[in-house]
């Protein structure tokens, strides 16, 4: 399993019980028919984050979340969830969290939608190598 596979893994997983009690339906891709309020998690970047004999990744990925509505409490809710979460300190197929942050967080109204955007960086290393 690659880094890529292994953050979207634990991300879906600890983001799930945050969105739920809130009402979201949480996707791992571009819903064709879904209503709102829901979340999207999108594909992260991957660059190299390794040393001598270590196998490390840095990866960059950002949740959409979109509700409608006059004003965005319940969006505003969803992105403090968001932003609260942790990951376990292993993943999946032995990759090891080293730092899981939130690097930026966007809100703004379309038409008679809302939409937010919570980025993090996340830096992985492979153990038992």
């Amino acid at each position: 399993m690659t880094a890529r596979e292994a953050l979207r893994a634990g991300l879906m997983t600890a983001l799930r019980p945050a969105l739920t009690p809130l009402g979201v339906a949480l996707f791992d891709a571009v819903p064709v028919r879904a209503s709102v309020p829901q979340a999207v998690l999108g594909e992260p970047s991957d660059s190299d984050w390794g040393a001598a004999g270590i196998e490390g990744r840095e990866l960059r990925v950002a949740l959409t979340l979109t509700d409608e509505g006059e004003q965005p409490r319940r969006l505003r809710a969803c992105v403090q969830a968001v932003e609260a979460i942790g990951l376990p300190e292993i993943l999946a197929d032995g990759w090891r969290v080293a730092g899981l942050s939130v690097t930026a967080t966007r809100m703004a109204k379309t038409g008679a939608r809302w939409t937010a955007s919570v980025e993090w960086r996340a830096r992985l290393w492979r153990t038992g190598q």
